[in-house]
């Protein structure tokens, strides 16, 4: 184990790059057709003197951190970026000496918490705000301590200390809940959106797109051989039957060597006994059998304000995971109580309270081998910062398939520089492949290939180019193109 790292943080800036989408994202009470890139630029240094600057990146999409029917995009955009100016605040007090980049999250985690409550905001913008700091800061840290970010995880650089969040933590070791290498190929859980088309002959010319792209779930099938799907479901029996119908005919047909799903419920029950009435409809469909099969998990069905008011363990319904509902470092130690099976890993809600959940299910599946688990979720992640971060943390906590969906709603990268586009193809070029002037995902065989984020830094071998973004004082809502809804 090495020493942990002790570094103090010298200075924050904010930019945004504006992202529109090839084609609507519709989910949960969402459409999403382009979203503003946050970045953190981050300046850190070691008690010796040696200093480096760091990096993060999210999607700052509408009705996800907050759905509440009064609040528009852009206020969830002003609300997403108050509670990044107050991680700022909070991480640049706890790290106005030097700490170990986890005493920093404690208490900048602590505060952040504490300040945004009292300004009216909840607790998964209060997360955004901890989390976007904290990747910034991470990503430095790897760049001080000369690592990857799966060797100072392992290695304990970041100075974790698990038994000061839980005390059913303590004497847990990092090094033998993760594997001893990353993760260097991940399958890609293909989304589908409630506005995406099934199949290839429902396409008509006011889907036309500019680029060669697929469109359709059998058109990603076919060019790709993805054979993990998640599928969003609205809650309605009739509506959500027939849609599960056409997927279960298309999947049975075009994946010969079989497929695997998970559904997002993305809190459209209001309670337990709605999404049980659901489920056995849904049973009741004889040609949905095989679908239901192959359910891996059940995510974040219930809202987030009953979810963890009763048990949840019914053997008729498939593993319930919670997604909304991870709102605190401590959510997942309360829902595996009610019966919750896993949590979603997304970058987005923090990077520290991912790897405590990865100790926390180590531990508890001690005892139940195979009964806890975490899945990667998806936050419409773009490259590159978002998207290569977002993997580097799935792979080091040994996450095998991941949700994507940027490939899809987002396709051809344009909104990167010249610059950031030929680095990649040199750099990453494992994970891009050119697509005209700008770059795609490549995804091969259902697979995306990652070796190459696991260079020293956080999942970036290439520099962001800051210049070709705005920064945060200078940046308005209209320059996004985007309906305020």
């Amino acid at each position: 184990m090495a020493d942990p790292l002790k570094l103090a943080i010298e200075d924050v800036r904010f930019y945004i790059r504006n992202r529109t989408l090839r084609l609507p994202f519709r989910y949960g009470k969402a459409c999403l057709t382009a979203a503003p890139l946050l970045h953190c630029r981050v300046r850190a240094r070691r008690e010796d003197g040696t200093a480096a600057e760091g990096v993060s990146g999210d999607m700052l999409p509408p009705k996800w951190f907050d759905k509440s029917g009064d609040k528009t995009f852009r206020n969830n955009i002003d609300e997403l970026v108050q509670a990044a100016r107050i991680g700022e605040g909070s991480f640049r007090n706890a790290a106005a000496t030097t700490e170990t980049p986890f005493a920093i999250w404690q208490k900048a985690d602590t505060t952040t918490r504490e300040q945004a409550a009292s300004e009216n905001l909840n607790g998964l913008t209060a997360s955004f705000g901890v989390s976007i700091l904290e990747r910034a800061m991470l990503d430095a840290a790897c760049r001080i301590a000369g690592m990857p970010f799966h060797e100072l995880v392992r290695s304990n650089a970041i100075g974790l200390q698990p038994e000061l969040i839980s005390t059913s933590l303590a004497g847990a070791n990092i090094a033998e809940c993760i594997p001893s290498k990353p993760v260097n190929t991940v399958a890609v859980r293909h989304t589908v959106g409630f506005a995406d088309p099934i199949h290839d002959d429902e396409l008509n010319d006011a889907d036309a797109t500019n680029d060669t792209i697929p469109r359709t779930v059998e058109g990603w099938i076919r060019e790709s051989n993805i054979q993990y799907f998640k599928i969003k479901i609205s809650g309605d029996t009739d509506a959500d039957g027939q849609r599960l119908e056409s997927l279960a005919t298309l999947f049975d047909t075009q994946c010969p060597d079989g497929y695997h799903v998970s559904l997002d419920g993305n809190e459209q029950f209001p309670g337990l006994e709605a999404l049980k009435q659901w489920y056995a409809a849904m049973r009741d469909r004889p040609a949905l059998s095989n679908l239901l099969d192959r359910v891996l998990y059940l995510e974040q069905p219930m809202e987030r304000f009953v979810a963890l008011d009763q048990r949840v363990d019914d053997e008729a319904l498939p593993p319930l995971i919670i997604d909304e509902s991870d709102d605190s470092v401590d959510a997942f130690q309360r829902a595996h109580k009610l019966g919750y099976r896993g949590c979603s890993v997304k970058n987005c809600k923090g990077v520290t309270p991912a790897l405590l959940n990865r100790m926390l299910i180590h531990t508890l599946n001690k005892a139940n081998p195979d009964a806890y688990f975490l899945t990667s979720e998806d936050l419409c992640n773009q490259p590159i910062v978002p998207l290569q971060q977002d993997l580097c943390t799935l792979s080091t906590l040994g996450i095998t398939h991941s949700e994507r969906n940027g490939h899809h709603y987002g396709g051809a990268a344009d909104h990167l520089s010249r610059a950031e586009t030929e680095a990649c193809l040199i750099n990453h070029a494992d994970l891009y492949t050119a697509s005209g002037s700008d770059l795609t995902i490549s995804i091969d065989r259902g697979r995306l290939s990652i070796a190459s984020i696991h260079n020293e830094g956080f999942g970036l071998a290439v520099p962001t180019d800051f210049e070709s973004m705005t920064p945060i004082e200078d940046w308005d809502f209209e320059s996004l193109g985007a309906e305020d809804a």
